[in-house]
């Protein structure tokens, strides 16, 4: 007899007995007071402490930094599923501020290593202990001197809590709050947007979505102006910042936090633009297929193609099981223990927070996994995707703490790759033309997201910048270009579009980092390079895929493509091999599709 998996995770096992744990509780008082230990040894750097002395000290400030962030991860987990209680808002709050302090303790240790006398600075990159993460010692030397005496970086910090970050989560708040008002099984109920996006958005009864569509839309016009004076503050303060700096480029810190060259950027940006021509087709195509003369913006992402298979929970275990083993006897064991120990947060059920994510606890060498499964195929991918994070944090969990550190545009490798293996093995393995058509249409969606949505997105933040630095925007400007934007990705054809879609994106209101959205497209297709690579050479490329995955925290994009891939991403060639899996599925599509219109 088959047992059917859990849908629940397992978080007492981290820490019994959730907000009230004892050992959380510990963890929380041990940070608050190592921070200011810490921050009073490294000050003591400069005085002529030994090499040995310097290293304990990095050690000790290492595994504090991996007890933060353990600690940010697993209060998002707690509050995912308890949006409502105080309590875990109030310890999130508390986390805040320890993360903030750790930032700040960071900045401090770079500017005390930074001016050390070269003879010890290099005696300290040379020790045995430190060759691991020198790579993340000297790329902070080398950002330090492009920022402002430490001093001032400092009060940029401490201010940033208040202030900067405030706006943040005041950005989260007034989107928690937001309600729409919509008819379901013939009652009106107040639902937030998450539930109004999956209730109404992505359903497959147009009627339905044109209706719970326009309510959304007319709910965030009249919030359109508040949710600016949001934006404005967190872009202007940045933008002040960087005018103290004296950076001229918006772009400099987003590259060097990804740490990849803006050529290699715009060579890729060059490259989707020359192909964008092939999801206009797809759209026409898409629009014909639903008996449309135009798409509207809430066609975009419901499918043509929809399927009535139902996928459960224990079916999408047996997928993903069997696709990561096909792959690699690791990978297969790894995503077994995943689903058997409680990893995974699954249950439909009412109170949970939108979305999907992971959550890695680096004390625990584990990872958690959040998502609401509905019974779809594209909860199976979810699920693939995010058991792809969880490998990287698997693979990374031995590493020491800088070393572990890696950007988002790395981040996003992994779990592109568990996606594609698990999406390409159900379309080849369909029974039916509409079934491959549906799984065609979900690879080709998610691969427009990256192609199309996200460079575009790219480039309507880096025109918000050129005009915040002109002065204040309203929201009726915002949502002006968003709405010329959108044209942009889905034609001029356009039939309803949704200007305040900006409103919803929560990246661009991120105060961790500018151009929060592009590093998924790097990932997205630098993933696309290896997949292609792990097809030619099958086995002989696992061990060559796990040593990427480990030294993707000291390497830089170009170096990790260069060395495991042999190719060169300053170059347009790279960047249009990748594109090539989104366009041979929509290629497929069209054929399929040729005789139905």
């Amino acid at each position: 007899m088959e047992i059917k998996p859990k849908e629940n995770w397992d978080l007492d096992r981290l820490y019994p007995g959730g907000k009230e744990s004892e050992d959380l509780h510990t963890l929380i008082t041990t940070l608050q007071h190592d921070l200011p230990r810490f921050k009073k040894r490294i000050r003591s750097i400069a005085n002529d402490q030994s090499v040995e002395e310097i290293v304990t000290l990095l050690d000790g400030i290492q595994q504090c930094k991996l007890a933060a962030f353990q600690l940010d991860e697993y209060l998002i987990c707690l509050y995912s599923v308890n949006q409502d209680d105080p309590d875990i808002t109030k310890l999130i709050n508390e986390s805040a501020t320890i993360k903030a302090g750790m930032d700040a303790l960071l900045l401090e240790l770079d500017a005390e290593l930074a001016n050390l006398p070269q003879q010890q600075w290099s005696q300290l990159l040379n020790h045995q202990q430190v060759k691991a993460y020198n790579f993340y010692l000297t790329e902070h030397k080398q950002q330090l001197l492009k920022k402002l005496p430490f001093e001032k970086e400092k009060i940029i910090t401490e201010l940033s809590v208040n202030g900067f970050v405030a706006w943040e989560d005041y950005y989260e708040q007034m989107m928690g709050d937001l309600r729409f008002l919509i008819e379901k099984d013939g009652k009106e109920e107040e639902i937030s947007l998450g539930q109004a996006m999956s209730y109404g958005v992505f359903s497959n009864n147009r009627s339905l979505r044109q209706k719970t569509s326009r309510t959304i839309v007319d709910g965030l016009k009249k919030r359109s102006e508040s949710f600016a004076t949001v934006l404005n503050r967190i872009y202007g303060f940045r933008l002040d910042v960087y005018k103290q700096r004296g950076w001229t480029n918006v772009l400099q810190e987003s590259l060097q936090a990804n740490r990849i060259n803006e050529q290699s950027v715009q060579a890729m940006i060059s490259a989707i633009k020359e192909n964008l021509d092939i999801a206009y087709q797809f759209f026409n195509r898409k629009a014909k297929v639903m008996k449309l003369d135009r798409l509207a913006w809430y066609d975009t992402e419901a499918p043509s193609f929809p399927t009535s298979t139902q996928v459960t929970y224990s079916d999408a275990r047996n997928i993903i099981v069997t696709q990561f083993y096909q792959f690699s006897e690791k990978l297969g064991e790894f995503a077994e223990r995943a689903f058997d120990e409680g990893w995974i947060e699954a249950e439909n059920r009412k109170g949970k927070m939108h979305g999907g994510f992971c959550a890695y606890l680096p004390l625990h060498k584990e990872s958690r996994i959040f998502l609401t499964f509905t019974d779809s195929y594209q909860d199976v991918v979810t699920i693939a995707h995010e058991l792809g994070h969880a490998y990287h944090n698997h693979i990374l969990r031995d590493e020491p703490a800088f070393t572990q550190e890696v950007s988002t545009s790395v981040a996003e490798t992994a779990s592109t790759f568990a996606e594609n293996l698990v999406l390409d093995a159900a379309i080849a393995e369909a029974s039916s033309d509409d079934e491959k058509l549906a799984l065609l249409e979900m690879k080709i969606l998610n691969g427009l997201k990256y192609q199309v949505m996200v460079p575009a997105m790219f480039e309507f933040e880096q025109k918000l910048y050129k005009l915040r630095q002109q002065g204040p925007i309203t929201g009726k400007e915002i949502s002006a270009l968003m709405d010329s934007m959108l044209k942009d990705v889905y034609g001029d054809d356009l039939a309803e579009s949704n200007p305040y879609l900006w409103m919803t994106i929560p990246q661009f209101f991120s105060t961790k980092l500018a151009f929060y959205n592009i590093p998924y497209t790097i990932g997205y297709l630098f993933s696309n390079g290896i997949y292609a690579l792990a097809k030619e050479h099958g086995t002989k490329f696992v061990e060559q895929y796990d040593a990427l995955l480990k030294n993707s925290g000291r390497m830089t994009v170009e170096d990790l493509v260069s060395t495991y891939l042999e190719k060169d991403i300053t170059e347009k060639e790279f960047w249009e091999t990748s594109l090539q899996p989104t366009i041979a599925a929509i290629d497929e599509y069209l054929r399929l599709t040729e005789k139905m219109i």
